[in-house]
């Protein structure tokens, strides 16, 4: 306690009572306002500039509230949720933000109301356990095996998506889930989508494809070497067919040009005998992740051999799991194992640049998605687009029962909530309904964002799926975004994973009764302050959150950026 009389020492800030709960749920109600035009097939794109002014163009919910620098606790909770859920099930990013602001403003009703903090998150547990509930009643069971149901998916998936207004979401839904069964193993029910190698490249949307293989952003090294190489015997080596390099230094003592020439004739020779020995292991495709000399170059391309120096590790990565082959460091034990497949090996142009395509491989455990778009951050997003896609075909992998999209399910789950309520006779009925019209936002956003009239089509809505009873789901109706209408949505194929409804409800009630719970903020003011510059830089010292320049009283430019504080 200071002189003064106060607990909190100088420089702590303390703020409690209804006031900081009120910020706290105004935080969060304007971060889902933020986001949430964004939602559906008409949602919204946002761009985001940042300090150095490189553009991010997307309707990603988390890639978009990843990017912005808040600085109020409870706005950080909701990009949170957003980022859970991303990282879980990797769709219901903007899902999860609309439903938890539209929670919290519920909540502020119900605070007018005399309703206390408690009771609300009691009410809304409860109703969070009733709406999980009702939604694994009403989930149909399905199978990741039928593939017409896989692409139905990713359709509606890749439908909210920028890709979908650009090409046909139809073919590219196609494409992403013929890549998903081609890496996936049913027998051992295990799926890495990492195996899916995603390559962009500018240039027309309509020649986006799949490569049963794997592109390399690379040339073949020797203008000598074949341009095209069929049923191609493929060598991946991860070591330097150059002269060896040292890592610490070394000196070498030469008197005389003899020595010189001994010298380099000795190098020339080791070079010659590794390149022999990959000569005759049969391959007819080196391609390695270190260096490869010209004399090597020379060798290979007098026995018609195909070589790539300098690719990535991950891409000799996804080589070895397209192709069958193994890396290898040792030429002294190359055997057949070590050689991978492929129907061809050719260099093309694509775009502006030149690629080598290693493709028709036997049977690939990793494929290549090759994107085109007409700018780099188109490309960023279809990048992003098609990871969420393959995400949901994951999830349906792991959980096999889907429900239909376009906002039905969130409705027929708030009618079922509805009824549910009436036979409780506290103000949990009141907390319970409240969560149910939360839900109706889920179909209601995406209407307003479609241009339809929202009163008309909540009551319609309510209407139409008041057939739900007992568990048993006659109809699902929910919003068509295309006609802009309210139509029965499981009859179009607009179906999402089970999966991913859940983690919406369970996360969107959690963030909600968080902020709930908060009824007293304590803020010591930093000593040190982090702040960056107009030209980029970023760093922190004492009063750095007040109006200041780096100049010193002769005038002269303080020390470089790293900082001296």
């Amino acid at each position: 306690m200071d002189s003064n009389g106060n607990l909190l020492g100088e420089g702590t800030e303390f703020s409690s009572g209804e006031e900081t709960r009120r910020y706290n749920l105004l935080a969060g109600k304007l971060i889902a306002d933020l986001i949430k035009t964004s939602f559906g097939p008409h949602g919204f794109e946002k761009m985001y500039i940042d300090l150095l002014g490189e553009v991010t163009l997307s309707k990603n919910g988390s890639t978009i509230l990843r990017k912005l620098d808040v600085e109020h606790p409870a706005a950080k909770i909701m990009i949170d949720a957003s980022n859970s859920v991303d990282n879980e099930v990797g769709d219901g990013t903007i899902s999860v933000v609309v439903l938890a602001g539209s929670l919290l403003e519920k909540a502020e009703k119900m605070l007018d109301l005399g309703i206390s903090p408690s009771t609300i998150e009691t009410g809304y547990k409860k109703a969070a356990e009733m709406s999980l509930d009702i939604l694994k009643s009403m989930a149909k069971p399905s199978s990741y095996k039928n593939k017409e149901v896989m692409v139905k998916l990713a359709e509606t998936c890749l439908s909210s998506k920028a890709i979908s207004i650009l090409c046909e979401s139809k073919s590219i839904a196609e494409l992403v889930t013929e890549a998903f069964y081609t890496i996936a193993d049913f027998v051992e029910r295990k799926v890495e989508t990492d195996d899916v190698k995603i390559e962009e490249k500018p240039g027309n949307t309509s020649d986006i494809q799949l490569v049963k293989g794997v592109v390399i952003d690379k040339t073949i090294d020797n203008s000598a070497m074949p341009r095209r190489i069929e049923n191609a015997k493929i060598l991946l080596i991860n070591e330097e067919l150059d002269n060896k390099r040292t890592k610490a230094d070394a000196e070498i003592t030469i008197n005389s040009p003899e020595e010189m020439q001994e010298y380099i004739t000795r190098e020339n020779k080791d070079v010659k005998e590794k390149t022999q020995k990959i000569i005759n292991s049969g391959a007819n495709v080196v391609i390695s992740q270190k260096g490869i000399s010209l004399l090597a170059q020379h060798y290979l391309a007098r026995s018609n051999i195909i070589s790539v120096r300098r690719v990535k590790e991950n891409d000799l990565h996804w080589l070895e799991k397209a192709t069958g082959g193994i890396i290898t460091n040792e030429f002294d034990n190359i055997t057949k194992e070590h050689l991978g497949f492929a129907g061809k090996v050719y260099e093309k142009f694509v775009g502006d640049d030149k690629m080598v395509f290693v493709e028709e491989c036997k049977n690939p455990k990793s494929v290549t998605i090759l994107l085109r778009a007409n700018s780099k951050r188109l490309l960023d997003e279809y990048h992003r687009t098609v990871l969420d896609a393959l995400a949901v075909l994951k999830d349906l992998f792991i959980n096999s029962s889907i429900v239909a999209g376009g906002g039905s399910t969130e409705a027929i789950i708030a009618n079922e909530l509805r009824k549910r309520s009436l036979s409780l006779e506290d103000k949990q009925q009141v907390t319970i309904t409240s969560f149910a019209e939360a839900l109706e936002e889920i179909p209601l956003t995406i209407a307003r964002n479609s241009g339809m009239n929202v009163i008309d089509t909540l009551v319609q809505i309510r209407n139409k799926n008041a057939e739900h009873n007992n568990g048993k789901v006659h109809s699902w109706y929910g919003v068509d975004t295309i006609e802009r209408k309210v139509k029965e949505m499981y009859s179009q194929k607009i179906i999402e994973p089970l999966i991913v409804k859940e983690q919406i409800i369970k996360t969107a009630s959690e963030a909600a009764s968080l902020l709930l719970r908060v009824d007293e903020v304590i803020m010591r003011q930093p000593a040190m302050y982090t702040h960056t510059h107009g030209d980029g830089t970023t760093h922190s010292h004492a009063r750095g959150n007040k109006p200041h320049d780096h100049f010193d009283k002769l005038g002269k430019m303080q020390r470089p950026a790293h900082h001296y504080y």
